[in-house]
Formats: C-alpha cells, structure tokens, sequence
C-alpha cells in the first residue's frame, strides 16, 4: 500500500474531486479527510489522508502533495518521501529546502518538473520536463500527457484548477500506473 498526504487547506477540494474521480479507476483508494472515509476502485491499495496539517509522521515512504493553500509540514519527512508542490507558492519551496527531500515542481515554467505547454478550454498538454523516478523505482523519461477536460472527470481551465491538474498528473506518474492512459505514454 501507498500513502498520499494532501495537505492544505480543508476549502482546497480540487485535488480531492481529481483523486476520488480518476484516481478510483486503476487503484482501490482508501480515502480520509477530517471525520469521513470512503473507499472506491479496485488494484494496488492506495491510502489518501487529506488534511489540514501534518504534525506527526513515523512513516515509510510516502507522497506528499501540497495544495495551493498548505503549510509544509514541521515534522521530520520520511528519507523516501517524495513532495509535490506548486512552485508559485515561495513559502512552501523555501520550507522544503531544509529537508533535502525529493521534491517535483508544477507550474507554468519550463524550468518545473511539471509543467504545460498548450491550455485551452478543452484540455491542457502537460510536459514533465525531466527525468524522475517512480516509486517503482522506474526512470520516467521527459515526456508529454493529454489530458482533457470533462465535467466527469473534475479536470477544468479555470486558473485554480490548473495546478490541481498538474498535481495529480505528477501523483500518477510517481505512482506508476502503467496500466493506465498514462501509463501507455511512456
């Protein structure tokens, strides 16, 4: 089983919307945010703890996606712990330099991790502009991914969403879902 921490604020649903629509059809998703807990999909376990903060972690390896609004955690963050955060956001770049961790960028340089390179109301190109590695341990090579928007799949244009989108896709890269529309990319 895989552990994925959303931190931010409660508010911040968009990449909550993105897990519990996608993320279900190629993973079995144990999904917890405040009181609630929903399980949905079917394959490899995935636990998703959506929160506010992060104050304590004795984990394993983990995923730790930043929402637009979130506070790095103060905690010491597992050695194989991977961060995705938004490189607009300065305060969070800034607290994760102390931590030496491995950390995926998504915005709207080239110099990102992630990044896209066409955006129009029907769905946005988005290119991981270098290497990285999944938890597989698999080298993913630059590439681009399609991605289109539909009122199904939570995917959209609007300014704010552009992240939760870039996010997720970096999520599903690192969780190397082969199976997936991704995954036969690369």
């Amino acid at each position: 089983m895989t552990t994925v921490f959303l931190i931010g604020e409660n508010d911040d649903t968009g990449l909550e919307i993105l897990v519990k629509s996608n993320l279900t059809n190629t993973y079995s998703v144990t999904y917890i945010k405040g009181n609630s807990i929903s399980e949905a999909g079917k394959g490899y376990d995935v636990l998703v703890l959506d929160s506010p903060a992060l104050e304590a972690a004795e984990l394993g390896e983990c995923i730790i996606v930043m929402k637009s609004r979130g506070e790095v955690p103060a905690v010491s963050l597992p050695e194989k712990s991977i961060v995705i955060v938004n490189s607009e956001n300065t305060e969070q770049l800034n607290a994760l330099e102390a931590y030496g961790r491995q950390v995926i960028t998504c915005g709207k340089d080239r110099r990102d991790t992630l990044s896209y390179t066409s955006l129009t109301s029907d769905g946005i190109v988005i290119s991981l502009n270098r290497e990285i590695t999944a938890f597989s341990g698999r080298k993913i090579q630059p590439l681009e991914i399609p991605v289109k928007f539909t009122l199904e799949s939570g995917f959209s244009a609007e300014p704010d969403s552009v992240y939760d989108t870039i996010a997720y896709t970096a999520l599903r890269l690192i969780l190397d879902d082969y199976d997936s529309e991704i995954g036969l990319l690369y």
